[in-house]
């Protein structure tokens, strides 16, 4: 969770990482075996939390795909060259917000679901 979080490997490859872990995710809450309809209640929203978590992610990892591709662009005069770093700048600030932002998510995520699984 720790490497999702901090960005270790870079904000694609985390993103790609934290979509594993959701998969992952459904599937051990998936094989969680219960009578109590409240546990299956909180398994049936933990899933779609899940869900919707990992398609932020996708979101995040296409941006950052869109984002070099938008980088490795040649500029062919100084006004270009300047909007090109406006719009890194800006970019990348909205790359480190949404991915702060996805990191309270997932560790949240992952704190219920814990919590989920220890349940009897």
């Amino acid at each position: 969770m720790a490497t999702i979080s901090l960005n270790d490997y870079g904000f694609q490859l985390s993103a790609r990482m934290a979509q594993t872990y959701l998969k992952r995710a459904r599937y051990v809450l998936d094989e969680k075996q219960s009578f109590d309809k409240a546990l299956l209640n909180q398994i049936h929203a933990l899933k779609a939390v899940a869900t919707a978590i990992a398609d932020e992610y996708r979101q995040l990892e296409k941006f950052c795909g869109d984002y070099e591709r938008f980088c490795g662009l040649q500029t062919k005069n100084p006004v270009e060259w300047i909007s090109k770093w406006l719009v890194r700048g800006i970019s990348r600030g909205y790359l480190g917000t949404t991915s702060h932002h996805l990191a309270h998510k997932i560790c949240t995520f992952h704190s219920m679901v814990c919590s989920v699984l220890v349940e009897e």
